[in-house]
C-alpha cells in the first residue's frame, strides 16, 4: 500500500480512470446498469470517459444533480420496467441541465422504445454493439447537450490516483475541503486513511481492492463518514490499470448539507423566475434592451390533482416543464431562459434583441402546441392562458410578475388567439428553396423546400413557429399539404432546363400517422405533372420511430415510384443506430451542428467521421445542412460527405430566384 499522500493543488486535466491514454474526454458520464454495472464501467473506462457507475436505480436523480456531467448512459437490458422508472425519475434534471440519456437495449425490446422517447431520452443503442459503436453513440449524445444557464453544482468529486510501485498518491487538492476532510481526515498513508474507516467500511474497501488485483477492470463500495460531513453517504470508484490505481469519491449527502439547490424547483428542475430574470436581466445599463417576458399558466391544474391525485399533477407537470424547455430551446436558442414562476406559471424571458419582437408570439406558438400534445391529452379541463411584459428599469421580479398575473385573469386561451385557417387564406404560407450541391464539384443537384410564414407584424417566421400553431388549431397535415402544393406547382413552371433538379418536401410526425399519407402526395404531384423520381421526401428520427411499421409501409409505397427518403437532422433527434438499418432511407441529412464540428475540436470531427462512414457502411449518402465557409466544405468532402447545403454559396430563395439562381450556375 502507499507510503505517503501528496496534495496537488489545482485541478487533475487528465482523467484519473485512463491515466497514460493519449486520449480522453473531459467530463463525467453517469451509468446506472442493474446487472451489468462493472463490465461496462470498465469498458467506457478502457474507452477515457470517466465513469459514476450506479447498479440501483434509488436516489439516481439526486446523485446526477450534484454531479459535473452531461451524459447517463442507462442500461435497459434484462430490467427494461426499472430502466423506465429510472428514465421518469431523471426526466426533470436532464431537462435542466439541457443533458442527454443514451439508453442501451436488447432488440427484443425495440416495439416498447416509445416509453423512453415520451419521457425524454433521445438516444438509444441496441445489443450488441462494437466499441466503435459506443464512441459514436456517445458522442452524438454529448454534442446535443448545452445550457441555458449555469446549474447550480451540489458537489465536486475528489479525484485520485495511486502508483502501487512506489506507494505515492497523488490528489486533487481543487476539491470541496469537506469532501478531503471527511474522506482522508488529514492522514498520510492509505493504511492510516483505512483505519479511520469503520470496520463495515474497511472490510467493503479491503475487498474492492482484492478484486482489482484478481480481475482488474471496475469496481466501486460504499462509505459512511462520521468527520467534517456528518452523516454524509460516498461512493468510492476505482479502476486498476497496471500498477497504477485510478480512484474518484463521489459524495451522496450533498442535499443534507448547506449546499441546496435553492433557486431550483425539485419537482420541474427550472430555476425560479426571480434568479433566471436575474441572469437574464444583468445590469440594466442606460441603452441596454430591458427583458420581454411572456407567462404561461396552466389553468385547471388544481382541479385534476384533486380529480387524478396530486402525484399524477406533479408527472404532468414535470412532462410538460420538460417540452416547454425542449420547445423553448430549439425555437428560441439560448438567449431565451425558462423559469417556474409559481406553481403553475412559468415565464419565459430574453434581453436580446435579435428575439425580443417575436418572443412574446412565438411562445405563445409554442404553448398553444403544447396544450393539445401535453395537456388536453391528459385532461379536457385544462388549458393554457398567457401574458407578456416588457421588464422596467425600477422593476422587481415581484413588480413584474404581479403585473402579468393581473392580465391572466382575463379568460382567453392561447389556442383561441391563433388562426391558422386565416394564414393559409390570405397566402402568408410561402415556400422558399433552399439550394443543394455536390460536394466534387458544386454542382447544384436540387433544393429544399423550406416552409415559411409571413407574419403581417412580425414579418417572416420560421417554419418552426409554423407548424407549432398548426399543430394547436389540429391543421399540421393541411398546413402540410399546402406547402407540398404550393412547391410542386412552383417545380411545374420551371423550364425544362431545370429538370434534372431534384427538390426535397418535408414530412412531419403527424403527416406520417396519416394513413393515407402516401397516396395523397403521390396525387398532388401527379397533379402538378411533377415526376415522382424529381422528389425525395424528409422526415425526422421522431417521425420515424413514432410508428415505424406505418413509417416504413408509408415510404416503401413512395419509394416503389422513385421517390427518395432523407433521414432529416440527424444527430438532433433519437440517433438510435439501429434504426438506420431497420427504416428504408437513402440518405441522412446531418444537423448543421456538424458542419460547424467539421473544423472543430478533434474529438467532434471524430464524431462525425464515424456518422458519415457509418452511413457508407449502410449504403447511404450524407448531405450536410449549414455550411457556411470553404473550410467546411472541405473538411466534409475529405470525411466523404457527398452533398451540401447553407449560407457558402446561397440562402433560401423564392421560386423566380431560384429559377434564376441555377440558370446562372
Amino acid at each position: 500500500m502507499a507510503k505517503y499522500i501528496a496534495i496537488y493543488k489545482g485541478p487533475m486535466t487528465t482523467p484519473l480512470s485512463h491515466i497514460d491514454s493519449p486520449g480522453h474526454h473531459d467530463d463525467t458520464i453517469l451509468l446506472l446498469s442493474f446487472s451489468q454495472r462493472d463490465q461496462l464501467a470498465d469498458e467506457l473506462s478502457r474507452q477515457g470517459f470517466r465513469v459514476v457507475a450506479a447498479r440501483r436505480a434509488e436516489g439516481i436523480e439526486r446523485r446526477f444533480r450534484g454531479l459535473d456531467s452531461a451524459i447517463v448512459v442507462l442500461d435497459a437490458r434484462g430490467a427494461f420496467d426499472r430502466a423506465l422508472a429510472a428514465a421518469e425519475a431523471l426526466a426533470s434534471s436532464i431537462a435542466a441541465k439541457n443533458a442527454n440519456i443514451l439508453l442501451l437495449y436488447d432488440r427484443v425490446d425495440a416495439d416498447r422504445l416509445s416509453g423512453f422517447a415520451d419521457r425524454g431520452v433521445s438516444a438509444m443503442l441496441p445489443a450488441p454493439w462494437h466499441d466503435a459503436e459506443m464512441t459514436l453513440a456517445i458522442g452524438l449524445a454529448r454534442r446535443r447537450t448545452g445550457s441555458l444557464g449555469p446549474t447550480p453544482q451540489l458537489t465536486r468529486l475528489l479525484w485520485w490516483h495511486a502508483n502501487l510501485t512506489t506507494g505515492a498518491i497523488v490528489i486533487d487538492g481543487s476539491t470541496d475541503n469537506r469532501i478531503l476532510d471527511a474522506v482522508f481526515g488529514g492522514k498520510t498513508t492509505l493504511r492510516d486513511v483505512l483505519r479511520q474507516f469503520s470496520k463495515s467500511d474497511r472490510h467493503r474497501a479491503m475487498t474492492a481492492y482484492r478484486k482489482l488485483c484478481f480481475e482488474g477492470g471496475y469496481t466501486a463500495f460504499s462509505q459512511t463518514s462520521s468527520g467534517a460531513i456528518h452523516g454524509g453517504q460516498f461512493v468510492h470508484h476505482l479502476v486498476m490499470k497496471g500498477n497504477r490505481l485510478a480512484g474518484h469519491v463521489e459524495w451522496l449527502g450533498a442535499e443534507r448539507g448547506q449546499d441546496s439547490l435553492a433557486s431550483a424547483d425539485r419537482s420541474t428542475g427550472l430555476t425560479s423566475f426571480a434568479a433566471s430574470l436575474s441572469q437574464c436581466r444583468g445590469p440594466l445599463r442606460e441603452h441596454a434592451a430591458p427583458p420581454t417576458i411572456a407567462l404561461v399558466q396552466i389553468d385547471g391544474l388544481a382541479r385534476f390533482a384533486f380529480n387524478m391525485g396530486q402525484p399524477a399533477a406533479d408527472a404532468l407537470l414535470r412532462g410538460f416543464a420538460r417540452q416547454f424547455e425542449r420547445m423553448v430551446r430549439q425555437e428560441l436558442g439560448h438567449a431565451a431562459q425558462l423559469s417556474l414562476a409559481g406553481d403553475c406559471r412559468f415565464a419565459v424571458a430574453s434581453s436580446d434583441q435579435g428575439i425580443a419582437q417575436r418572443l412574446v408570439l412565438e411562445v405563445r406558438l409554442i404553448a398553444a402546441g403544447l396544450c393539445e400534445t401535453t395537456l388536453r391529452p391528459a385532461h379536457a379541463g385544462l388549458s393554457l392562458r398567457m401574458a407578456s411584459s416588457t421588464l422596467r428599469r425600477d422593476d422587481s421580479a415581484q413588480s413584474v410578475l404581479a403585473r402579468m398575473i393581473r392580465r391572466l385573469k382575463v379568460p382567453q386561451a392561447v389556442v383561441e388567439q391563433l388562426d391558422i385557417e386565416a394564414a393559409l387564406s390570405k397566402g402568408e404560407v410561402i415556400v422558399r428553396f433552399q439550394p443543394q450541391f455536390s460536394m466534387d464539384d458544386d454542382r447544384l443537384i436540387g433544393a429544399e423546400a423550406l416552409a415559411r410564414w409571413h407574419h403581417p407584424v412580425l414579418g417572416e417566421l420560421g417554419g418552426g413557429a409554423l407548424f407549432a400553431a398548426a399543430q394547436a388549431s389540429g391543421l399540421t397535415h393541411a398546413v402540410s399539404m399546402h406547402v407540398w402544393e404550393q412547391a410542386l406547382g412552383m417545380m411545374a413552371s420551371w423550364p425544362a432546363s431545370l429538370a434534372h433538379l431534384r427538390v426535397a418536401l418535408n414530412i412531419t410526425a403527424h403527416d406520417m400517422a396519416v394513413p393515407t399519407l402516401a397516396g395523397g402526395f403521390l396525387g398532388l404531384a401527379r397533379r402538378a405533372g411533377v415526376a415522382p423520381d424529381r422528389l425525395t421526401v424528409e422526415v425526422t428520427e421522431s417521425a420515424l420511430i413514432a410508428q415505424p411499421d406505418m413509417a416504413s409501409g408509408q415510404l416503401d409505397e413512395l419509394r416503389g415510384v422513385g421517390v427518395k427518403v432523407a433521414l432529416d437532422d440527424f444527430g438532433t433527434g433519437y440517433s438510435g443506430l439501429a434504426w438506420l438499418k431497420q427504416l428504408p432511407v437513402d440518405m441522412i441529412k446531418i444537423d448543421s451542428g456538424f458542419a460547424r464540428d467539421a473544423h472543430g475540436s478533434e474529438r467532434d470531427a471524430a464524431v462525425l467521421r464515424g456518422v458519415i462512414n457509418f452511413a457508407g457502411g449502410l449504403g447511404m449518402g450524407v448531405l450536410a445542412e449549414g455550411v457556411e465557409s470553404i473550410a467546411q466544405r472541405d473538411q466534409l468532402a475529405a470525411m466523404g460527405c457527398r452533398w451540401y447545403q447553407g449560407f457558402l454559396k446561397s440562402p433560401a430563395l423564392v421560386s423566380a430566384d431560384f429559377v434564376a439562381f441555377a440558370a446562372a450556375n
